[in-house]
């Protein structure tokens, strides 16, 4: 199958040209240099539509000479080579930036006796015009003298064979340009310098298991590892030798991470190792207590597991909660991450705490259980019902107030809401026992009574509303984690206030701040607002609003006079 652009599709396609074109080049050409350049250019991109000389002439109503004088311009420069003039060959190169400067011409005769000199070196074959022009602009563009460019093609020729390619001659050139190594003095130093350190990279390579020689970028790493990070060769030898399947920016990346933790020595990098060991047999035992697998281990280690244990969380505390998360069916690193970052605000690090912590929520689920089955709710307790209970029980309610209130609320459509309400009707009232609840009234007999049953109405549908809204937003993600922290940063705030303590408040409020952004912006789409989420009535007559067992309007007093 062969398949081809037509012409009409060409000419409707585009041909990139570089920036540095018209910025630095175009300004200082003739329109007939440029109007060439562009069009060879055109030609390589589309190369279905190959011309002829000729036809290129043609086409830009020039003389076939003066074409090819364009393009012998344009060499000069290094923008491309003109491989052969019959039939005629152009091969176009990287644009060089100068920088803002002009861009610079370059006389091959200048280069005369390069040329041969260079030629001389490589005798098993013919250098090509491309292979002088990438030698000419290195040399131009990083100011190398050429008696130094002979120098580098030579001791590459030695290292690699004299049919080495040019390109590897040139990455070599342009790493001595980019260090400032131009002179023969310069070069010959730095060739003495790494023949110097050969012996000892020859050693770093045997020791990762590396069969091939020294090249000159190695010289350079390994002047990076002994003079900037200051590790001794020998312990250079020996990293290499803990490294599997190694290779030089393996070795390089290593170096860097024990230069950050300050491991120097042998016996510093063999604990090291050992711990980075430990580390990753961790992750592993984690990922097999949740029932997962994780084919490559270091996104785990370097997101979770390094981060878990720089809270202080044990390898024992570690596996045990992997194991709690996998019983409750939080099956992945993310769902566990965010258990233990609850854990750790809370202060539940040591194996202990967390035991405590785990005991106390089973004792807990076991009574909501309990309360919820009284209620008339066949459900597992969720985290608004531990929230619930802690709140009633922060108003000093015994549990088995919260069972007789749970018991007044079976039959009722949210009978968690209604509990809600008596409790807070009770609290209000100094209601403890269950010798103090009232008996129930069939009908209102007094002025009182009437204030008490507008009033239980009007809180009913206040906290059913509340209610209703909050398992609305509760089924937006990560809404019950921010609510939820909301609600325990008001405990920390009273706990840091009663101790004085400026700095916690400080981060507390900050923290308040910004959790209250992230819940409105959650709540926004479903036109709620936090307040929303809590129990307030409207008076039917004049709107007035507050939250119910603070609030009343005048119109409320009159209705129940």
């Amino acid at each position: 199958m062969t398949c081809s652009y037509s012409k009409e599709f060409s000419n409707s396609a585009f041909t990139d040209v570089e920036n540095v074109f018209i910025t630095e080049y175009l300004p200082v050409s003739s329109g007939d240099a440029v109007k060439v350049y562009l069009y060879g250019l055109y030609l390589c991109q589309n190369p279905k539509l190959d011309q002829p000389l000729s036809e290129i002439a043609k086409t830009l109503s020039m003389t076939e000479n003066a074409v090819i004088d364009c393009f012998e311009y344009w060499e000069e420069f290094g923008l491309l080579c003109v491989l052969t003039k019959e039939p005629l060959t152009v091969q176009y190169q990287p644009i060089r930036c100068y920088g803002g400067g002009k861009p610079k011409k370059i006389k091959a005769e200048k280069y005369t006796d390069f040329t041969k000199s260079l030629q001389a070196i490589l005798p098993e074959r013919m250098i090509s015009t491309s292979e002088y022009s990438e030698y000419f602009s290195i040399m131009e563009t990083y100011s190398i003298k050429p008696e130094a460019m002979l120098m580098i093609v030579k001791y590459c020729a030695e290292r690699k064979g004299a049919d080495i390619g040019y390109r590897y001659v040139s990455k070599v050139a342009k790493d001595f340009g980019n260090r400032g190594i131009t002179t023969v003095d310069k070069v010959e130093k730095e060739l003495s310098s790494h023949i110097l350190r050969t012996s000892i990279i020859e050693r770093i390579l045997k020791a990762m298991g590396l069969r091939r020689q020294p090249e000159l970028e190695d010289s350079t790493l390994l002047k990076k590892w002994t003079l900037e990070l200051g590790f001794e060769e020998e312990n250079v030898i020996f990293a290499a030798s803990k490294l599997k399947k190694g290779s030089m920016a393996k070795l390089d990346k290593f170096l860097i991470d024990l230069y950050s933790m300050k491991s120097f020595s042998k016996e510093e990098i063999a604990d090291y190792m050992d711990r980075k060991k430990e580390v990753y047999d961790l992750a592993v035992k984690i990922n097999k207590s949740l029932s997962i697998y994780v084919e490559v281990l270091d996104p785990v280690v370097d997101t979770y597991t390094k981060k878990w244990l720089s809270y202080g969380f044990t390898e024992s505390t570690l596996l045990f909660i992997a194991n709690h998360c996998f019983k409750t069916g939080k099956k992945t690193l993310q769902d566990m991450d965010e258990l233990l970052e609850y854990l750790r605000a809370r202060g539940f690090i040591d194996l202990s705490s967390v035991n405590d912590y785990f005991e106390q929520i089973k004792k807990s689920d076991e009574f909501l259980s309990k309360m919820l089955l009284t209620a008339g709710v066949n459900r597992r307790p969720t985290a608004w019902d531990r929230e619930n209970l802690a709140m009633w029980k922060s108003w000093n309610f015994s549990e088995d107030m919260i069972i007789e209130a749970a018991s007044l609320s079976a039959g009722k459509n949210s009978p968690t809401a209604y509990m809600n309400g008596i409790l807070s009707n009770w609290k209000n009232n100094g209601v403890f026992t269950p010798s103090a609840v009232p008996e129930k009234v069939g009908v209102a007999t007094n002025s009182q009574e009437l204030y008490n049953r507008e009033y239980e109405r009007r809180r009913t549908l206040a906290v059913a509303r509340a209610q209703k809204n909050l398992e609305q937003a509760m089924q937006l993600d990560g809404f019950t984690d921010a609510y939820g922290r909301l609600n325990g940063i008001e405990k920390d705030l009273a706990f840091a206030e009663f101790n004085n303590n400026q700095v916690a408040i400080e981060q507390l409020e900050s923290e308040k701040t910004a959790i209250l952004n992230t819940v409105k912006n959650m709540l926004s789409p479903l036109s709620l607002t936090i307040e929303d989420l809590s129990p307030r009535y409207a008076c039917d007559k004049c709107n007035d609003t507050g939250y119910v067992g603070t609030h009343r309007c005048d119109c409320f007093d009159k209705e129940v006079k």
